[in-house]
């Protein structure tokens, strides 16, 4: 037990307690003599009135030098402590550093709950063990490892409320960095002596050399294991494949490594879990003697649609952070875009969508996870109800039949590309689709004798941080000057609402605009997408750059699919171009939301996220 004061230097107002000492030596008043006949009678009168007088200005004394102790004591803020018996290598009086891990492993059980709460109990023991005044620090480790606020401090009630606070994460066990950790952080402190006191489950056991070139030799290192490793059985998925299956019918095959560590077992039971619902329960085999992973197959009948979060899902070991196993399924999710034809032309190739048709879907179905299906604009009545995300009007002449329907189906959520050419009438496109245009069309721009053969006009540099033309940043730049452009619609100066200019012509005049409308987008090249006005349909440019736009009005243009990470690894996200008035997060495992920040995106527009503290599904939202 022990008693310090917080100000000890408001002990110096003990001295006031001579105040009141001083006080009852001096106010005794003078009695004033009277002669009497015969004192017989008064004399004992007046030794008990004396008696009874000491007794006040005694307890007066009392109550005046406890007033002043009690104000002295309030300043000088006394704390009476219990110093605990002290664990094991532990020295009251010496310079002290815990690192306590907060990995994976540390979820086992324990004799009080698990290891990771017998840890933080530990600690608790070892800082108030230590005496008032000593110089103490904690450090927290698994994957990666971070000094806990303070730092080395004497003030122990800090360190013991973040002792409190810290979590436990699902990342691996990096013991030789947190210990070079501890050690700068003594350096740098200025300690030649310290306790460093490793509190972990003893899977990772390897210190350096007390004495060691590397090492101070006044740094002396306490490794207290909680449990025992080599008793836990642990079976646990490390990785997944999935690949389409040979069963009639498509479906796909999902074959999870599953490894054990610690105690052997000779089976392992795995859940597979699709959209929160149990698909599949296996029993996987594990040989006792091999160190290879074992395969565990599972086969679904029904091909999988869209993106969907998986887990396998392990029960019943005696470590519970690594049981469940994330993964994302990717379906085949393919993108419908309707090209609305304004010209059948005379021939196959003189079409108006003869160029986007195979840009979309080369070489009869290729890779291209794109299916564009033709109509004819004459003759359409309606887009009819399952024709997907994207429209392409293409030299449409007269779009009326369809504008209100094309205009509900945008702010519901879809995409519209407006390409021109020589049947458009500016007057009647900015008429009848004026609420989706970005800028109303003027009068006909021409460059050289109006034909592409003769003109010089190309594209100007396209901006790179948007997504539609993030890509050519590693290759292809210079292809859009090479574009040569013998016409285009111009277009008025005033932009209507939710509208930008995402490309111009060399000269300046806008070739590709942009607008926001509802939910959906709308983009206008002002030139046209076959080989009338321009031979950008003859360049290498062009299959990626309609790929991009139109991917970019589906909304797909970010990601391909899932990435697959472990816990403390970080990853560099793109981002689209987000205004001021827009935001990007990351949602989660558990559903948190973290913000990411623009501002800090590097050149490619991309921010790092991470790195990871838990396991589960992440998904980017904007």
């Amino acid at each position: 037990m022990g008693l310090q004061f917080l100000h000890p230097a408001a002990l110096w107002g003990l001295l006031a307690l001579a105040l009141p000492i001083i006080a009852h030596m001096t106010g005794a008043k003078e009695v004033a003599r009277v002669d009497f006949p015969s004192l017989r009678f008064l004399r004992s009168s007046s030794l008990k009135l004396r008696r009874r007088r000491r007794l006040e200005s005694l307890l007066l004394l009392i109550l005046r030098s406890l007033l002043v102790l009690l104000l002295v004591l309030l300043f000088a803020r006394p704390q009476l402590s219990w110093r605990a018996e002290a664990p094991g290598g532990a020295e009251p009086s010496q310079a002290t550093i815990l690192l306590v891990d907060t990995s994976a492993s540390m979820s086992g059980s324990g004799e009080g709950g698990t290891l990771f709460e017998e840890a933080r109990l530990l600690g608790v023991e070892l800082l108030e063990s230590l005496e008032a005044g000593v110089p103490a620090g904690l450090v927290a480790f698994d994957g990666r490892t971070r000094v806990v606020a303070p730092g080395v401090t004497t003030e122990h009630s800090l360190l013991l409320s973040e002792l409190a606070k810290l979590e436990r994460g699902d990342g691996a066990t990096d013991l030789a960095r947190a210990l070079r950790t501890a050690r700068d952080l003594a350096l740098d402190a200025g300690l030649e002596t310290a306790n460093l006191f490793v509190l972990s489950d003893g899977s990772a056991t390897k210190l350096p050399a007390p004495g060691g070139e590397q090492w101070p030799e006044g740094l002396r290192v306490h490794y207290h294991a909680l449990g025992d490793p080599s008793g836990r059985s642990n079976p646990y998925v490390r990785g997944v494949s999935v690949a389409a299956s040979d069963l009639q019918g498509g479906g796909v095959e999902i074959a999870a490594q599953v490894r054990s560590a610690g105690r052997p077992v000779s089976r392992a039971e795995l859940r597979l879990e699709i959209g929160g619902e149990v698909q599949a329960i296996r029993d996987a085999e594990l040989p006792t003697e091999s160190s290879q992973p074992t395969l565990q197959k599972f086969s679904l009948a029904v091909p999988i649609e869209g993106t969907q979060p998986a887990v396998l899902r392990r029960t019943d070991d005696d470590l519970p952070a690594d049981d469940a196993y994330p993964f994302v399924l990717a379906g085949e999710e393919s993108l419908d875009v309707l090209l609305i034809s304004g010209d059948g032309g005379g021939s196959q190739r003189a079409g108006e969508t003869y160029y986007l048709e195979r840009a979309l879907l080369p070489r009869d179905g290729g890779e291209s996870r794109v299916r564009p299906k033709v109509v004819q604009a004459e003759g359409l009545r309606g887009l009819g109800p399952a024709q997907g995300g994207v429209f392409v009007l293409a030299n449409v002449a007269n779009p009326g039949r369809l504008a209100s329907e094309l205009a509900e189906r945008v702010r519901a959520g879809a995409g519209l590309l407006i390409s021109v050419g020589g049947n458009v009438d500016p007057d009647l496109y900015n008429e009848v689709l004026g609420d989706l245009l970005p800028a109303p069309f003027t009068e006909l721009k021409t460059r050289g004798k109006g034909t592409f053969e003769t003109a010089s006009m190309g594209f100007a540099v396209p901006p790179m941080d948007l997504d539609e033309f993030r890509v050519f940043r590693s290759g292809g730049l210079k292809a859009f000057s090479r574009v040569k452009f013998g016409k285009a619609l111009g277009t008025a100066p005033r932009l209507s609402d939710e509208s930008r200019v995402l490309l111009r012509y060399a000269d300046g005049l806008p070739a590709l605009l942009e607008r926001r409308v509802g939910a959906g987008r709308v983009l206008v090249f002002t030139s046209s997408l076959d080989d009338d006005w321009t031979d950008l349909p003859l360049r290498s440019l062009y299959v990626p750059l309609v790929h991009q736009l139109v991917r970019s009005l589906s909304g797909d243009l970010l990601f391909e699919s899932g990435q697959d990470l472990d816990v403390g690894e970080s990853l560099a996200l793109p981002l689209p171009g987000l205004g001021s008035d827009r935001a990007a997060w990351v949602e989660g495992p558990g559903g948190l939301r973290m913000t990411l920040d623009a501002a800090r995106a590097d050149a490619d527009g991309r921010v790092n996220f991470g790195p990871l503290e838990q396991a589960g599904h992440y998904q980017l939202f904007w």
